[in-house]
């Protein structure tokens, strides 16, 4: 007895062998099959639809305009991302890439709200990777958050202000 000659189980002898037939196993294997080309179709045309999206290894990342550091944070929360963070140079590169094309700078992911000179990720998670500015973080006037700059380097910024949003999905 092959598999698909019969529905159920097969006779004792071929039990011995552990096989069971389930008639319909290609047809299941072909429904997932194009179940998966779907979605990747769908991803494919969801990032060709984020104008400006730019991908580094399985990040996203797609501007929407200028905002403060808050509703940046929270307009990419809402969409189910959140605001990007240079996690590496690569990521750092970029981003700088969105930021050359958009504005002259944006606001990171970054901040030393809590705590003055302790810069953490929007997590928590203290920053690993920097590319500060010569001469930053400086605090001045009270600058709390964190912008990239075109040359991919990092400045302190007041939070308050409106710079580009990044959102990393």
């Amino acid at each position: 007895m092959t598999m698909g000659d019969a529905c159920g189980p097969l006779s004792t002898p071929d039990l011995q062998h552990g096989l069971v037939d389930c008639r319909g196993a290609p047809t299941l294997l072909l429904a997932v099959s194009t179940l998966s080309y779907h979605i990747m179709l769908f991803s494919f045309i969801l990032v060709l639809l984020l104008q400006g999206a730019v991908s580094v290894g399985e990040k996203i990342f797609v501007s929407t305009g200028q905002h403060t550091f808050s509703d940046g944070r929270d307009l990419c929360a809402r969409a189910g991302g959140a605001l990007a963070s240079s996690r590496n140079a690569a990521e750092n590169r970029a981003l700088a890439e969105i930021v050359k094309k958009n504005s002259k700078f944006a606001f990171l992911g970054i901040n030393d709200i809590q705590t003055e000179g302790k810069f953490v990720h929007l997590n928590g998670a203290p920053v690993g990777y920097t590319n500060w500015k010569q001469g930053e973080p400086n605090n001045l006037n009270n600058e709390d958050c964190v912008v990239l700059l075109e040359n991919q380097l990092w400045n302190d910024f007041p939070c308050e202000h409106k710079s580009l949003i990044i959102c990393e999905l």
